[in-house]
């Protein structure tokens, strides 16, 4: 069978407008064959069990509400915000640079929104990256799975801003360069400046974060729904629990390949002109060829979707 080669084309030919956000759930093209669609939903697969012990992870929920409890084997509650967050995987940092943390799943709809109800300010006027943010919350529901346990699914519907603003409410980061900052805009396959590359890349040993060999199977990606579009969605994060790396000194970190586009702190510029990285590929897309670990796409900084996600790291 053929497969689709999936392509988000915001930063090709659309030209956002200051204030507004850009929604991509209907920029995805097939290339060289028939439109499909970012976001697609449906029944899909059951997800196997993760690291917690059972087939779901984190914030007890019922549906798209902010998420209650943190007994899930991925989160804990934060000491200094009371906060749930996602627990942190160590990474082994480059001869001369601090070690540091990332995330072992991608941020959830239940962390999110629960630090959404503390009401965090917005940007000010003079940030110019994200002075255009009137609010920190989703900004779409199109596609977004809402049954049973949606809080344990990776948020979605949020930007660049919205993405960095959660990071450092809990006092972690966007992802960026090892030892501080945005990593250069150029250096984005590079295990040696990347937080988010090194993590995936067990330190630049293998193209995915399980190994050389391309699993068809085992991360939620275009062949994880047997390339049936009607039922491709998002999955629990932490669930397929041999999409993880292994190796010691980065081991234990979950969905780096598939499930959602994962923003970086790594811009092309300052303003919401400026297009960023997003890594690790989505549900809809092939995960062989397409998404290994040096792969990434670019977006203006204030593009959405539902396949648009993101993990922290720490401020080291």
């Amino acid at each position: 069978m053929r497969r689709p080669i999936l392509l988000l084309l915001s930063w090709m030919f659309l030209t956002p407008g200051c204030g507004a956000r850009t929604n991509l759930d209907t920029l995805a093209v097939e290339v060289g064959g028939t439109m499909a669609f970012a976001g697609a939903a449906g029944s899909g697969a059951a997800a196997t069990a993760g690291t917690g012990g059972s087939s779901i992870d984190g914030t007890k929920a019922s549906g798209g509400s902010a998420g209650s409890g943190c007994t899930g084997g991925f989160e804990l509650i934060q000491s200094n915000t009371g906060l749930c967050v996602a627990k942190m995987a160590a990474i082994i940092a480059p001869s001369g640079y601090p070690n540091y943390s990332i995330d072992m799943t991608e941020v959830t709809k239940g962390q999110y929104d629960a630090w959404l109800a503390t009401n965090p300010a917005t940007p000010s006027s003079s940030d110019v990256n994200c002075n255009y943010v009137t609010s920190y919350a989703e900004q779409g529901t199109s596609g977004v799975y809402s049954g049973v346990d949606a809080d344990h699914h990776p948020v979605v519907y949020v930007d660049w801003c919205d993405a960095y603003a959660y990071c450092r409410g809990i006092s972690k980061r966007l992802c960026g360069a090892i030892g501080g900052g945005s990593n250069p805009y150029a250096n984005y396959a590079d295990p040696a400046t990347s937080q988010w590359d090194r993590a995936c890349t067990s330190g630049g040993t293998f193209a995915f974060p399980y190994g050389d060999t391309y699993e068809p199977s085992i991360c939620n990606g275009f062949d994880y729904w047997n390339d049936d579009i009607s039922t491709m969605q998002t999955v629990s994060v932490g669930s397929l629990a041999n999409c993880v790396t292994f190796t010691a000194g980065y081991a234990g970190v979950y969905d780096l390949s598939g499930n959602v586009w994962e923003w970086e702190d790594s811009c092309s510029g300052s303003g919401v002109s400026a297009t960023c990285r997003v890594r690790g590929g989505a549900f809809h897309d092939y995960l062989g060829s397409y998404i290994p670990c040096d792969h990434d796409n670019l977006n203006f900084r204030q593009s959405v979707g539902s396949n648009f996600g993101f993990r922290c790291c720490s401020s080291g």
